[in-house]
This record gives C-alpha cells, structure tokens and sequence, in this order.
C-alpha cells in the first residue's frame, strides 16, 4: 500500500512538473532576450545571431538583443552561458567548433556536452579544400599520391591552432595516411594571401570565404567537402568521391544553459526553424554563403555527441597535445 501511495506522489509530481513547465511557456518570453555570441562582430556567428535575433523580436513581440562577449577563443561567451539561469532569456550561438574545444583544452570552465541544453542548428557553411596554383595537383587523389610521394613538404594555412580548417586537415591526413605541415595564421586574410602566393600550399576553408578567389582564378578547388556536389560549384568533385566517408562543414546553430525546461527549448527549436525556412532569410543568409539546413533539438544533441567522440579519436591520432 505504501509502495503504491509513493508510486501515485512520484506520478503527480511529475504530472505537475510537466503543467508547470507548460504554463511556463505558455508566458513565455515576456521580457527581454539575450544571445550572446562568443566572438567580435562581423564573423558568422555574429551574422547568423543577428539574424535570429532580429526575427525572433518580431515573432515574439519582445526585443532579442545580440551581445557579443569575445576572448579566450570563445569560452567567456560560452561560459557566461552555461552559468546564467536556465530560463530561455540567456542563449549562445555556436558552431561545430564548440564540441572541439574539450580536445584542444587542458581545463574548460564548462562541459559542452552536460552544461547546454541544444536547442537545434538552423544553417551550415560548406567547406572546401583549396591549393595553390603552383601546386601540380588537380584533384584530391592526385592530392594524396603528391603528399605520400613528398611527407612534410607541402604545408596547409590554418587561422589557429584546434580551429574547424586545423581538425578537417587533421582528419584528412588521418584517413589518407599523409603528413601535412601546420602553419597557424592569425585570421583568413593573412593565410588566403599566402595561399595565393603560394607561400602555403593548400587551405581547407569556409567556401564562402575561398570561392570569390576560385572564381577568378587566383587559386584551385579541387574537393568540396560535402557529401553531395554543390549546384554553384557542380564541375567541383566532393573529397567523399575519392575519400568514402569524408565530410565537413561549419554548422550554425543555439544553445541554451541545461536545465531550460523542455517546452521552452522546444518552442525555441521551432521558431528557429521557421525563420531559417523564410525566404527573405534564405535569401540573406545565402548571400554569405549559408545554406539552410535546421535540425530540431534532439538532432543536435545527437549530432553533438557524435562530432564529439569523432574529434577526440582524430586528435588523439594525430597526437595534438591540450594546450
């Protein structure tokens, strides 16, 4: 009898806990939101939580303010996020480079996996691998037999250490079983630049960044990096048609603290799908290189831990020290 009353309280405490969570989003928002994005204005962070931002100020009827909290290689933003309360007022943009980090760092702040609560990812940014002119390859398989044929000769431009174009090099030379030099750059102007000159020989980039230099001529595509070719870029072969199982790109998406209630981030997941989807949004995020591609909360935890145990195997292989 005793079991059974404790069974009925576990099931109505529950049965309130969820109307709770509901009625709290059914208020939900009624004052100010805040995202923060980890980095300066002007990168892709700040243009796609701009643009989230602005939408969700008009569907939501309260203003959705972007504040950006740069420095330590984004973990102030990041760890501003994961201590703010877990009420969907407080909420970050992140790319695929978050769920590096823990590889690349001796001590976070914060647990990217258990901290955050995904509320789902709205866009990606296609990435390409680009070499010099006077590199003597035209494809990714003429790429690997040259590198095989000359270990540690040819160099790949790279704007840092644990960045998303260092680990897709790193990844590369694991599959192929090559071995490329890093050569770290402060940002991308300084490293296309030397790509183009040839000072560095190949750079696996955003294509958003690369394709006004492919398209006139200033340096070679010769693989995209995604599992299908791209309609711009269809003469471009993707790295996957000679390397099974190869693809990478900079996905664009929100976290909030863990503890957001379900229904909270779940409102937020589909708002954010929505505005993707709208065409005047698809219009100016495809201006810069965007391509929308959502995925609902669930997906992106998933998608979370799956990268997540791909980038430790990858820099343990390629014996990256935490620095």
């Amino acid at each position: 009898m005793a079991a059974h009353a404790r069974g009925c309280a576990k099931c109505l405490f529950i049965f309130f806990a969820l109307c709770g969570s509901f009625a709290w989003s059914q208020g939900y928002p009624n004052r100010p939101i805040k995202i923060i994005v980890s980095f300066t204005p002007g990168g892709g962070n700040d243009v796609y939580g701009r643009t989230i931002a602005q939408k969700l100020w008009e569907r939501f009827g309260q203003p959705v303010v972007v504040e950006n909290k740069p420095g330590a290689g984004g973990n102030i933003g990041t760890d501003f996020v994961a201590k703010s309360a877990p009420d969907g007022y407080t909420l970050l943009v992140v790319t695929n480079g978050v769920i590096m980090l823990p590889w690349m760092s001796k001590s976070l702040p914060f647990d990217i996996l258990k901290d955050f609560a995904p509320i789902g990812i709205g866009a990606v940014q296609p990435m390409v691998l680009v070499v010099a002119n006077k590199v003597p390859v035209k494809s990714i398989n003429e790429l690997i037999a040259y590198a095989k044929a000359n270990p540690g000769k040819l160099s790949y431009a790279t704007p840092g250490i644990g960045s998303t174009q260092h680990l897709a090099a790193e990844w590369f030379m694991h599959m192929t079983g090559t071995k490329m030099v890093q050569v770290p750059y402060k940002g991308a102007p300084g490293m296309m630049a030397d790509l183009m000159s040839g000072e560095v020989q190949l750079v696996f980039n955003a294509l958003n960044t690369a394709a006004p230099l492919i398209q006139s001529g200033k340096i070679r595509a010769i693989g995209i990096a995604e599992q299908q070719r791209l309609p711009q870029f269809k003469d471009v072969p993707t790295i996957n048609e000679s390397l099974p199982g190869y693809g990478m790109n900079i996905w664009f998406g929100l976290l909030a603290p863990a503890g957001t209630p379900d229904a909270i981030v779940n409102k937020l997941s589909d708002e954010q799908r929505a505005i993707v989807n709208m065409p005047d949004v698809r219009e100016r995020l495809g201006s810069v290189g965007f391509e929308i591609r959502p995925a609902s909360a669930a997906q992106m935890r998933q998608i979370m831990s799956t990268e997540y145990e791909k980038w430790g195997k990858v820099v343990k292989a390629a014996g990256i020290e935490p620095q």
